[in-house]
């Protein structure tokens, strides 16, 4: 597949983007939440070591946010079937928005508890997924989740800079006040969004979707899931104990993955619409590569960032193709394998904490290795999906 064919065809793939008001919306309000998130996310672990925690104390809050989200997606998934999904959104968002002022006001790492468990509340996030796929025909499915959650991503390419840049002036406190605005300005962009209503009825029938296909897909999002979740906690505590980084160059190195997450949704999202099960091997072997490069020293650091990025793309390749097998009822499936995948998640940094210990390079072998396994196996229960193009 040559360049030319990415080169093409890149312009008509953002065009989703530009011509769906809706979408466009949810482009932007993620593109200001991850702003925010991302001032001060990817140094969250050193700060938790500030607050007199450990590995143990970072594995432990980790699985504390995955495994609260796991447990709000339950009744999530429910109510995205039956209630306007739009304000069980915004909800979920305005929940949200004050767990940065909670983490400011922390002066020991049991003191951020309330804010994990308040910014962990994802009622709205199977209806965001469910919203997500209602709104475009399933021909373009793949495109309409990796570019939503390349808002995201390009939040997340200048944030960490900004971070780096203000730190000195305003510590991490100030940092949270920061984040506190743009998750604001990110709750009302939402607000602008159209209402939508499920498709199907509460008491209607739901259709008879693919059982093999669904649960083959959401068996590779919840090991993707853990996987990732494995090393992602750690990556900052990595490259300050074996590069000897500060705070700013971390921040730095945040930005370098968020920019790889950019340059890889719009073809991965594009072949994903063609072909899932080569899309998935493509996003899982790039991580493979990343994690690889940033095992073998500091000359592979920076393509090695670039490829990590290609993580996040693979679990929205992975969630468009639950949506594309899901039927009708889209809200009751993303919530089940989104707490499946949140599930793993939550018992990941606990593995990845327990193996940091062991060896810091630990969590990113095992990480790799796995994302090499499951590119494998991506092609394997991959298939084509290609919907004719009109």
């Amino acid at each position: 597949m040559s360049l030319t064919w990415f080169r093409n065809r890149g312009p008509r793939t953002w065009d989703l983007i530009r011509g769906h008001r809706d979408l466009r919306l949810l482009f932007v309000s993620n593109f200001f939440w991850s702003f925010g998130a991302m001032l001060y996310m990817f140094v969250w672990p050193n700060y938790v070591r500030d607050l007199g925690g450990g590995a143990w104390e970072i594995g432990f809050l980790s699985s504390l946010m995955f495994g609260t989200v796991a447990v709000t997606l339950v009744p999530g998934g429910w109510l995205a079937d039956r209630w306007e999904r739009k304000r069980l959104m915004l909800v979920t968002w305005g929940l949200a928005t004050g767990a940065p002022l909670l983490f400011a006001r922390a002066w020991s790492w049991a003191e951020l508890i309330p804010g994990v468990l308040l910014y962990s509340v994802f009622l709205g996030w199977p209806a965001m997924e469910a919203y997500t796929a209602d709104a475009v025909p399933p021909s373009r499915l793949a495109q309409a989740f990796t570019l939503t959650n390349a808002g995201y991503s390009l939040g997340a390419v200048a944030s960490p800079l900004v971070g780096a840049g203000l730190w000195p002036s305003l510590g991490m406190r100030g940092l949270f006040v920061l984040a506190f605005g743009f998750f604001a300005l990110s709750t009302l962009t939402l607000g602008l969004m159209r209402p939508q209503r499920p498709a199907v009825p509460a008491g209607g029938g739901a259709g008879k979707q693919s059982r093999s296909g669904l649960w083959s897909w959401t068996l590779l999002l919840v090991l993707a899931s853990w996987g990732s979740s494995v090393v992602r906690p750690f990556l900052p505590t990595y490259l300050e104990d074996a590069f000897g980084w500060s705070r700013p160059w971390i921040l730095a190195a945040s930005s370098a993955i968020a920019f790889g997450e950019v340059v890889w949704a719009a073809p991965l999202g594009r072949l994903g619409d063609r072909h899932g099960g080569w899309a998935m091997a493509g996003a899982l072997g790039t991580v493979a590569l990343g994690l690889a490069l940033l095992l073998a020293g500091s000359w592979g650091l920076a393509p090695a960032l670039l490829f990590l990025g290609a993580d996040r793309v693979g679990v929205s390749l992975l969630r468009s193709q639950i949506g594309r097998e899901a039927g009708p009822r889209r809200g009751a499936v993303f919530g089940t394998t989104l707490v499946l995948a949140n599930g793993a998640q939550a018992l990941g940094p606990l593995a990845g904490s327990a193996l940091y210990n062991l060896r810091p390079q630990c969590p990113l072998i095992v990480a790799g290795g796995l994302a090499a396994a499951l590119a494998l196996l991506a092609l394997r229960i991959g298939r084509p999906t290609r919907c004719e193009e009109s």
